[in-house]
């Protein structure tokens, strides 16, 4: 197995990065990476959400969530890797109080990569690095996100706008 993990400090309050986050089907609100999102199955957030993923390319992914903790942290097994060369991936997305007005975000994988001992050297040579500049990625999208809906929410409108 192998592990990544990325954090980072968002300005904004922990309630607002974790709402973000616990939409669970609109992570390609934020993530740059993923042109369509949606629940396929289960609740809309939680243990048993389940939502697909449709990349830009076309490619597409399922992912579940296996652990849920209300307000601070969830795991996502992917549960259908697509074309992605993996036999098991999970990823942590975990978010801590940074005083009043910050929080501090971490995502980590751990993951299996097919192809045997192959496998294993591209993960070591390329994987782990691609990994880590996704998740950067999806982190800055992810402050990009949560402080637009704070602007959005500052100017008097009680609606968050989607766009």
């Amino acid at each position: 197995m192998h592990n990544v993990s990325v954090e980072k400090v968002i300005s904004a309050p922990a309630t607002d990065v974790w709402t973000a986050l616990d939409e669970f089907g609109r992570v390609s609100e934020y993530n740059p990476h993923v042109a369509t999102s949606k629940i396929i199955d289960g609740p809309e957030t939680g243990v048993g959400a389940t939502r697909e993923c449709v990349f830009e390319d076309g490619g597409r992914i399922e992912e579940k969530i296996i652990e849920y903790s209300p307000g601070s942290e969830y795991t996502v097994e992917f549960i259908d890797v697509g074309s992605m060369p993996l036999k098991q991936n999970r990823v942590q997305i975990r978010v801590e109080e940074r005083g009043d007005t910050a929080a501090a975000v971490t995502m980590a994988a751990t993951f299996e990569p097919k192809y045997g001992f192959l496998g294993t050297i591209m993960a070591k040579v390329m994987m782990e690095s691609r990994f880590r500049k996704t998740f950067e990625e999806v982190l800055n999208g992810l402050e990009a996100y949560v402080l637009k809906r704070e602007d959005v929410t500052e100017e008097g409108r009680t609606d968050v706008a989607y766009e």
